[in-house]
């Protein structure tokens, strides 16, 4: 059975995003898309009051977050929600990223590394896939494929 849009919007109305980005832009841009599908979104502007949504016990289904966030690394922000809330699956974006960030990223456990600018339609895809498959980071190989990682992160 095949789902029409409006019922996968019903269907995603049950899943709460968490936006992290010190851009409103970004938060804007990836918010219309996510809720034009149907999702519910939290956007905060750092890694730190977005923390404190999981210390007030909010339910969130997945976190999409900068690598740099307020001058502070990403990665840590990660680190830490690897320990608070392991389920729940997380996409980084970067503008500047390297193998490195993205060896180090999938090692923590990260979903997906992206590069900007990020397509409305990537995005879809990338998330949809989050959540069908949270609960553990994707298999690489099944990513590699499916999403065609961009040259800069497969060639530095």
């Amino acid at each position: 059975m095949t789902l029409c849009p409006t019922d996968m919007r019903i269907q995603n109305k049950s899943k709460t995003i968490l936006l992290v980005d010190d851009e409103p832009e970004n938060i804007t841009n990836y918010a219309d898309v996510l809720v034009n599908l149907g999702y519910n979104v939290i956007a905060r502007p750092d890694a730190e009051s977005a923390q404190q949504l999981f210390h007030n016990g909010a339910r969130i289904d997945l976190i999409i977050t900068e690598d740099i966030i307020r001058g502070e690394i990403g990665f840590e922000f990660v680190m830490m929600l690897s320990r608070l809330k392991p389920s729940v699956p997380v996409i980084m974006v970067t503008a500047h990223g390297n193998i490195q960030s993205y060896l180090r990223s999938r090692s923590l456990g990260v979903f997906e590394y992206l590069h900007k600018p990020v397509r409305n339609d990537e995005l879809e895809r990338i998330v949809g896939h989050a959540l069908q498959n949270s609960g553990g980071t994707a298999d690489p190989q099944i990513m590699w494929n499916e999403f065609r990682l961009p040259r800069e992160v497969v060639h530095g």
